[in-house]
């Protein structure tokens, strides 16, 4: 009995060794995939830049000589670019998180001016698809040490999504208040809602559910994931709260501790 129970240790030993010098391996080999992303995407960048620039140039200085379908020719360049950079901005956003590399600059920062200012740049995109964009903030809400720019990435996102996945006629509302010593951002839609097997990809990256958008808007599959990163490396957390034909509300609780 004691010779087979130090032959089953030597075995366990081994396998340990086994699976940590696997475990070693694959780490190095995320660490070569998030490193090669990073240097493509970084790459890619300015000569795409540069197409999306000469391509928005043409049309604004040439596009009343040519003709309507040299025009569509163009849009669909400039609009192509655009998505393109913005998958590349993701990629980029992505492999610096993937690599522990998410580098917070914490200030004190208004949450309902940072809502309002948020909900301002998307207020034209909803106008566009007929959707009622509304605020509501709680009075008094105290200042919160934030990363600016990272915050504006997680709300931008949040409300674009909202009115990507709505149909026109409907509303999507916003709603930031005080919870439990800290605050929560809402974002409520009355789009198609998402199914519920479906919901745990969300948050994953490049993660698709069955749910289109209402008007052909391309997504890269990143952007909620990053959304993620960015919440919880403030100490936050984000969940989605969904009825398939009932519409989506995204949640973003941000603790009390990080109130100033």
């Amino acid at each position: 009995a004691y010779d087979e129970l130090t032959r089953l240790n030597n075995e366990m030993m081994t396998l340990q060794r086994e699976l940590a010098k696997r475990n070693h391996e694959l780490a190095r080999l995320n660490a070569l995939k998030n490193q090669f992303l990073g240097m493509a995407a970084h790459d890619l960048r300015t000569p795409l830049g540069v197409i999306l620039s000469y391509g928005q140039f043409l049309l604004e200085e040439a596009g009343e000589r040519l003709e309507e379908e040299q025009r569509e020719f163009l849009a669909t360049i400039i609009s192509s670019s655009q998505f393109m950079l913005g998958l590349i901005d993701d990629l980029l956003d992505i492999s610096q998180i993937e690599s522990g590399e998410l580098a917070l600059d914490l200030q004190a920062v208004d949450p309902a001016a940072m809502a309002e200012h948020n909900v301002a740049l998307n207020r034209l995109l909803a106008e566009r698809k007929q959707i009622a964009l509304h605020l509501s903030c709680q009075e008094g809400l105290p200042q919160m040490l934030l990363d600016r720019n990272k915050m504006d990435q997680v709300l931008n996102n949040l409300i674009s999504n909202a009115i990507k996945f709505s149909q026109p006629g409907t509303v999507v509302q916003v709603r930031l208040e005080e919870a439990q010593g800290g605050v929560l951002l809402s974002v409520r839609d009355q789009g198609p809602g998402i199914p519920p097997e479906e919901q745990d990809r969300l948050f994953q990256p490049f993660g698709r559910t069955s749910v289109r958008s209402t008007a052909g808007e391309k997504s890269t599959g990143l952007g909620l994931a990053i959304v993620r990163r960015i919440v919880e490396g403030h100490g936050g957390r984000i969940w989605v709260e969904s009825q398939v034909g009932r519409g989506s509300s995204f949640f973003v609780k941000l603790p009390g501790a990080d109130v100033v």
